[in-house]
């Protein structure tokens, strides 16, 4: 038979758990409604796919490939070409795992460390994953548009998931 400390402390983890779920929706939901303010795309997204577009051809360049970079389209000279646009951003994965990193109940320092080795982790991945995508689209438009729509989505997700079990695992217990 159970005492009443074990309900106590279940019925603590479960608002604990509801706590968290909640405040990580309510903030998912604000992060993307945010992406999604004119101002926003025009001001932060457009700025931010621009320099990823940029970063991706110097480093295409800078290991030996052909590119050309207008704006946010990387082009073959006189083939194919890749736009970087809202939602090729890695924004997506960064909102979801700032929004679970901020609602968890953990101290400012440890949170500021998981937003920044987050940022670092996602946006990494997300050159790789641009990169990647323009030299596929090269040789196989089947093999791009699956890459693109759902091999590459779901491992940024993916990665954004496992920064955030990385990151749990660090904290100190009774932080």
């Amino acid at each position: 038979m159970k005492n009443a400390a074990d309900y106590v402390a279940k019925g603590r983890q479960k608002v604990s758990t509801l706590r968290f779920l909640g405040i990580f929706a309510l903030l998912a939901l604000a992060g993307f409604a945010i992406e999604i303010v004119p101002w926003v795309d025009t001001n932060v997204v457009a700025p931010l796919t621009e320099g990823i577009t940029w970063v991706c051809a110097k480093l295409i360049l800078a290991f030996g490939g052909v590119a050309q970079v207008h704006s946010n389209v990387i082009q073959y000279p006189g083939g194919f070409s890749i736009r970087v646009s809202n939602g090729c951003s890695g924004l997506e994965g960064l909102i979801l795992l700032f929004s679970a990193i901020l609602a968890f109940p953990a101290k400012l320092a440890y949170k500021a460390l998981g937003l920044l080795l987050g940022t670092v982790a996602i946006m990494g991945l997300n050159i790789v994953r641009v990169i990647s995508l323009y030299y596929l689209g090269q040789y196989s438009t089947e093999w791009f548009n699956w890459a693109h729509l759902y091999a590459w989505d779901v491992l940024i997700m993916i990665d954004g998931l496992v920064v955030f079990i990385l990151w749990l695992r660090q904290i100190p217990r009774g932080h």
